[in-house]
C-alpha cells in the first residue's frame, strides 16, 4: 500500500479512481477539441455553399441580362424600320384608305384579303411588329421597364389607323361575316402599359396591375 505526503495509507481503488478520472477528462478534452473542428469545417462549408450559390446567381443574372440586351437590340432594329413604315402608311396611304375602308374590303373579298393586300403592306408590317412586341411583354418574355425606356409607342399612328383597323376586325371574314376576336388585343395592351406608366411617373415604369 502506498502512501501520500503526509503518510496516510492510499489505496490501489483510490489510484485507479484517479487515473480513470484523468482519462475521462482527457477524452472530454478531445471530444470538445474534435467537436469544436466539426462546428468550425461545417460552417465553413455553409459560407462556401452560399458563396457559390451567390456567384451562380449572380452570374444567371448576368446571363438573363445579356439574353434580354440582345432581344431589345433585335426588337430596336427591327423598330427603327417599323416607324419607317408607320409614318409611310399615315402620310400616304390612310389618308385614301380610311373614307373608303369599307368598300375596298368589299372589293378585296374580306378584311383578311384587304389585310393581305400590296395596299396594306405598311400597315401589316407596323401591326405585326407591335403585336408581337405587346405579346412577349404580356406573357414575360421581355421587361416593359425596358422597352418603356428605349421605345417609343406610336399614338399618333394607332390613333389614325384604328377606324380601320376596327372595319378589318368587324369584317375579318367577310361584310356581315363574324368579326375576329382579339385582332390587335396585345397592341391594346401595350398601349395601356405605355398609359398607365406615364400617368405614374413617379413609379418603375410597368403595366397596370390589373391589366393582364
Amino acid at each position: 500500500m502506498r502512501r501520500d505526503d503526509t503518510g496516510g495509507a492510499i489505496s490501489e481503488d483510490s489510484i485507479s479512481f484517479r487515473a480513470g478520472s484523468a482519462m475521462v477528462a482527457y477524452w472530454q478534452k478531445v471530444v470538445g477539441i474534435a467537436t469544436g473542428l466539426s462546428v468550425i469545417a461545417g460552417v465553413a462549408m455553409s459560407v462556401s455553399h452560399l458563396a457559390a450559390l451567390a456567384e451562380n446567381s449572380k452570374r444567371a443574372s448576368t446571363s438573363n441580362r445579356l439574353q434580354a440586351l440582345q432581344q431589345i437590340q433585335s426588337i430596336l432594329r427591327e423598330d427603327e424600320d417599323v416607324r419607317t413604315h408607320a409614318r409611310r402608311f399615315m402620310r400616304q396611304a390612310a389618308p385614301e384608305i380610311g373614307p373608303r375602308v369599307l368598300d375596298l374590303i368589299r372589293e378585296a373579298g374580306s378584311g383578311e384579303d384587304f389585310y393581305l393586300s400590296p395596299a396594306m403592306k405598311d400597315y401589316a408590317t407596323v401591326h405585326h411588329h407591335y403585336e408581337q412586341l405587346g405579346a412577349l411583354v404580356k406573357l414575360g418574355y421581355i421587361d416593359f421597364t425596358l422597352v418603356f425606356e428605349v421605345i417609343p409607342f406610336p399614338d399618333e399612328y394607332m390613333k389614325t389607323v384604328r377606324p380601320i383597323r376596327e372595319a378589318l376586325t368587324t369584317h375579318w371574314r367577310g361584310i356581315g361575316q363574324r368579326p375576329l376576336v382579339g385582332f390587335g388585343s396585345n397592341i391594346d395592351y401595350l398601349q395601356g402599359c405605355f398609359e398607365y406608366s406615364r400617368a405614374h411617373r413617379d413609379q418603375t415604369p410597368m403595366c397596370a396591375p390589373d391589366s393582364a
